[in-house]
């Protein structure tokens, strides 16, 4: 596969190898690609913690009598419809 750098990115690369972080182009693109997926996978879980915080809030601030019927039947239900 054949990339096209901007001279900027490839100083920046050349750099990087010759103080020794990385040994080649490739291990750079690797680590740049698993930064990525790690940053994306922190960020559905930071937006997970805060839904699960909102819901925590709502629930806390709007009580709701259910009669009767458990947590679990209704939790049951609402995953039938």
């Amino acid at each position: 596969m054949a990339i096209q750098l901007s001279p900027e990115t490839e100083r920046l690369i050349q750099e990087e190898i010759a103080r020794g972080r990385f040994g080649s182009i490739d291990e750079i693109v690797r680590e740049g690609i698993r930064a990525r997926s790690d940053e994306a996978d922190a960020e559905r879980w930071r937006k997970h913690r805060e839904a699960m915080t909102r819901t925590r809030e709502f629930v806390t601030a709007t009580p709701i009598e259910l009669h009767g019927v458990t947590l679990k039947e209704l939790v049951e239900e609402g995953r039938r419809m």
